[in-house]
């Protein structure tokens, strides 16, 4: 561009000609205030699967080049104005030269299709409907130049269409299709949502998840069966304490199966309660197990024995031996003795004691 004379910007969004001064070629200036992310995304296209950013522009033309131009693309695009089309002056290593008219503008059809994935894909991270509209829209086959939503917008979009589906409330995604049914199957896997004052602290409530395959479920029904109960702590969300996992022998099969598994913020024993309560409720009261083996957690055991009255609640030796290994090591037992303390026939005789004659 020579000195004095006015170059014409066309900015094909607005489908209108700019005309500004400009004392020579100047190389694009980063603008690293807020609105610099909305600028890069009126000012780049794609075509054949590339990403071009608008370079300079002239009186004659506007060029783009390669946003990979800072790693040694040398890919380039200009825009003519005399013939009003796209030409690349300068192909990709493994693309060919071409010519195009027209720039197609597809940011509506991506709009669409982004709050259909957010919504229809909900476990999917916002990353992967990124890939999937990019496959689309963007893909190497395409031989339009093609304007639509960069990779920042489309996520603002999911995570604005899935906080209005959803009331912004992370809890109520479970709840609803499809996060509420069995993988692969029309039936609810989702089966409570509880929220219960907490007795010692009442700034942080109880809450309670509970997951279940109906088909499972009627397993409890049996009359006489052994139910096995069983928490873990390093396998929960953030702000989750434990997940409760009940399974009850199949006669069938002769093996344990597990049938609820139930996330829960506390380990009090209303929070045991509580749970217990609604998978009594989803057998319609119907569970009457003849023995329970569980941890050795005093909250639970009584729980456990407070809904059931008719059914013997044992401790785990598993579980009882692993605390007694953890409170050895606590003391600083050397690991000769922690084995000899955990060989068959030492510590898990005190289950087969009377407790007045330990």
């Amino acid at each position: 561009m020579e000195e004095g004379v006015n170059a014409v910007v066309v900015d094909e969004q607005m489908g209108a000609e700019v005309l500004e001064s400009d004392s020579g070629p100047q190389p694009p200036v980063e603008d690293t205030s807020s609105h610099a992310p909305r600028r890069a995304e009126r000012t780049t296209c794609y075509f054949k699967g590339y990403k071009y950013t608008r370079a300079w522009a002239s009186s004659r033309k506007i060029v783009y080049r390669c946003s990979k131009f800072r790693a040694g693309c040398g890919g380039k695009m200009e825009f003519r104005i005399a013939s009003m089309g796209y030409t690349c002056v300068k192909a990709h290593s493994c693309s060919a030269t071409a010519v195009v008219s027209s720039v197609t503008n597809v940011e509506a059809e991506m709009k669409a299709q982004a709050d259909l994935l957010a919504i229809e894909h909900v476990a999917w991270p916002v990353r992967r409907v990124w890939e999937e509209l990019q496959r689309r829209f963007y893909s190497t086959d395409n031989p339009d130049v093609v304007r639509g939503l960069s990779e920042q917008q489309v996520i603002r979009r999911v995570h604005h269409a899935r906080r209005q589906h959803y009331s912004g409330n992370v809890h109520g995604s479970i709840e609803i299709p499809p996060l509420a049914l069995a993988l692969d199957e029309a039936v609810t896997f989702f089966q409570f949502h509880c929220i219960t004052p907490n007795r010692d602290d009442l700034t942080k409530p109880t809450r309670l998840l509970g997951w279940a395959h109906p088909a499972l479920v009627a397993l409890l029904r049996y009359h006489g069966t052994t139910l096995f109960v069983d928490g873990t702590f390093r396998c929960v969300p953030s702000g989750y304490a434990q997940c409760v996992v009940f399974m009850v022998h199949d006669r069938a099969s002769g093996v344990f199966v597990p049938v609820f598994y139930v996330l829960s913020t506390s380990r009090t024993a209303d929070s045991y309660w509580d749970m217990i309560h609604f998978i009594v409720q989803a057998t319609d009261q119907h569970i009457e197990p003849a023995e329970i083996v569980c941890d050795f957690e005093a909250a639970l055991m009584d729980s456990l024995q407070t809904q059931f009255p008719n059914a013997i609640v044992l401790g785990c030796l598993f579980h009882m031996k692993q605390a007694l290994r953890r409170a050895m090591k606590r003391y600083a037992i050397p690991e000769e003795g922690c084995l000899i303390a955990m060989t068959h026939g030492v510590l898990d005789t005190l289950t087969v004691i009377q407790h007045d004659h330990i």
